[in-house]
């Protein structure tokens, strides 16, 4: 069990990260409107982008609120890259989620580190810089992945489930009746359903008193340091990562 909402492998990062280089610090600049007394989650969107991505976008601007979406490198072409650029100008983060999301744990490293750059290469061709997070596929990773990829893996506290429902009303409520301060929250941009839910989550959660940051700005503002294999499931008040205590293992 992970008991402390991340886990790290014990390797030596060198290769690796001389493999997947970065032009952003591994901590990153989290915006400075951000109260870290207050509560704060993050929303998350995969498999994207899409053609429903601006609308989410659309909401989290009405709202003055950010959040991480986790893209797919062949998605990314002339027009969906002025959606990045668009996600990236308003202070959301573009993560990775693999050049076509395969299932890392069925791949040599070789393999999967292929996979990864590739999407990297493309991310940093649309927005001008490498992102900090991977997204493993199907939530799927082992120790050869952790030990190998290269990045930050970003895990979820909250599965919305909305790739299986297609539904607004039980996106809405897998949110709103289990969110809790320093949630991951997963969904995906690719559903019209799940745009609409976005429409009412976003609003609730701000008039709730939550802050709707990135996954860098959650981490970053309760003191994790990041580092390459790290698997990150949420940042809760009770999680010792974020408490100055010892990890237990």
């Amino acid at each position: 069990p992970h008991l402390c909402g991340a886990t790290l492998p014990g390797d030596d990062h060198t290769e690796r990260a001389r493999k997947f280089p970065m032009s952003v610090s591994r901590r990153s600049h989290f915006a400075t409107d951000i109260d870290p007394s207050l509560p704060m989650v993050a929303l998350t969107f995969d498999d994207g982008p899409g053609g429903y991505t601006n609308d989410i976008l659309d909401t989290l601007e009405a709202y003055h609120a950010r959040a991480t979406f986790f893209v797919i490198g062949r998605n990314i072409n002339d027009e969906t890259a002025l959606v990045m650029q668009r996600a990236a100008s308003m202070g959301c983060e573009i993560g990775n989620h693999t050049y076509d999301h395969s299932d890392l744990t069925k791949d040599t490293p070789e393999q999967f580190q292929t996979a990864v750059q590739q999407a990297d290469d493309r991310i940093y061709a649309a927005i001008g810089h490498y992102p900090r997070w991977l997204r493993p596929p199907y939530g799927a990773f082992d120790d050869n992945v952790q030990r190998h990829v290269g990045k930050g893996l970003a895990y979820w506290s909250v599965d919305t489930k909305d790739w299986k429902t297609r539904d607004t009303a039980a996106t809405v409520t897998a949110v709103l009746q289990t969110v809790e301060d320093g949630d991951v929250i997963l969904m995906h941009d690719i559903y019209p359903e799940t745009a609409a839910a976005a429409l009412q989550i976003v609003p609730s959660l701000v008039q709730q008193g939550y802050q709707l940051v990135t996954l860098s700005e959650l981490t970053d503002t309760r003191g994790l340091d990041v580092e390459n294999g790290m698997v990150v499931f949420s940042m809760h008040p009770d999680n010792p990562r974020y408490k100055p205590a010892p990890c237990l293992e």
